[in-house]
């Protein structure tokens, strides 16, 4: 197996995506993997991959950036340009935090084996070896198997650097306020009374929802790295759970059977005593990013900020 890179990095950098004039930017936008072929093959990124864009197939799972699965003779490989701009306080989009995240995670049979990262001058890529299989939104096994995941991920050594994640309710308050759009602010709500200070900070995956975890042959992985953290556990149980995301994933949210049944698999009973405590705060949370996605033009973010309000 020919790896893409043999020493991958990633550039302090950021390009801009602006090659030329508003002709040659405006082609890039219709026909971007046609230019990100030739900028990996003219950076040298491209060692074994197809360079023909139209064997370059585009996967349509993720809601931030643009990937595609890509032929490559020791097997097919993603790969991922981020889109910087699609970040926010909930969901950063950090391709340097995911590039460190599959370096650390390898061998760990938990994620996808990074071959390359680097910027082009359509903006920073990844590339990393596929994972064959559905994803979980497409494929669904016992939702059991998901909390396992989970809970195993929560038990494995962070890396260094990794971000702070909301962990205590003053920080969930903190968040809650700075997600909220002027253009569509969340309606006046009332939070429990309560004061629980932070956990011990476990490393989490940040945005585990049912479209982010693959069904292979060998068990489930985690894709889709770039807003890992170092926080409270209870935050990835409450995104794999969110109504909004089983609307959004799903097409309906996961019922109280199944709910329960993953928190029960996760199997610590200190951690879903807390995510108990804590729902109203991470409903509210949700509700504040679906309503910043609904201000800007996303109508199904509109009706999933419905749901977690209502689930107050």
């Amino acid at each position: 197996m020919t790896p893409c890179c043999a020493a991958p990095h990633l550039l302090d950098r950021r390009a801009t995506g602006s090659r030329g004039n508003r002709v040659q930017q405006a082609e890039q936008t219709r026909q971007p993997s046609a230019h990100l072929a030739a900028d990996l093959a003219a950076l040298g990124l491209s060692q074994g991959l197809a360079r023909d864009p139209a064997l370059w197939q585009s996967l349509t799972g993720g809601r931030s950036n643009l990937s595609w699965r890509v032929p490559h003779p020791g097997g097919d490989c993603v790969v991922k340009l981020f889109r910087p701009e699609r970040a926010c306080t909930v969901f950063p989009n950090d391709p340097t935090a995911e590039a460190a995240m599959l370096r650390h995670l390898s061998g760990q049979s938990i994620a996808p084996d990074l071959l390359h990262a680097g910027d082009t001058p359509l903006g920073p890529c990844i590339v990393y070896r596929h994972i064959a299989g559905p994803t979980w939104a497409e494929g669904r096994r016992d939702i059991a198997e998901v909390a396992q995941l989970l809970h195993h991920l929560h038990s494995l050594p962070a890396p260094d650097a990794l971000r702070p994640g909301p962990n205590g309710t003053d920080s969930l308050r903190a968040e809650i306020a700075a997600q909220s759009p002027a253009k569509l602010p969340l309606p006046h709500i009332t939070l429990p009374d309560i004061t629980l200070p932070a956990v011990a900070p476990r490393l989490l995956h940040g945005d585990p929802v049912p479209g982010n975890i693959v069904v292979s042959d060998r068990g489930l992985r985690l894709i889709d790295w770039q807003c890992p953290a170092l926080g409270d556990p209870c935050l990835d149980l409450a995104t794999f759970l969110s109504p909004a995301m089983g609307l959004l994933y799903l097409g309906t949210p996961l019922d109280a059977a199944a709910r329960a049944r993953f928190l029960d698999a996760y199997d610590d009973a200190e951690v879903i005593a807390r995510y108990h405590a804590l729902t109203p705060f991470f409903h509210a949370r949700m509700a504040a990013y679906c309503l910043s996605r609904a201000a800007a033009g996303s109508a199904p973010d509109r009706h999933a900020a419905r749901l977690e309000l209502a689930a107050l």
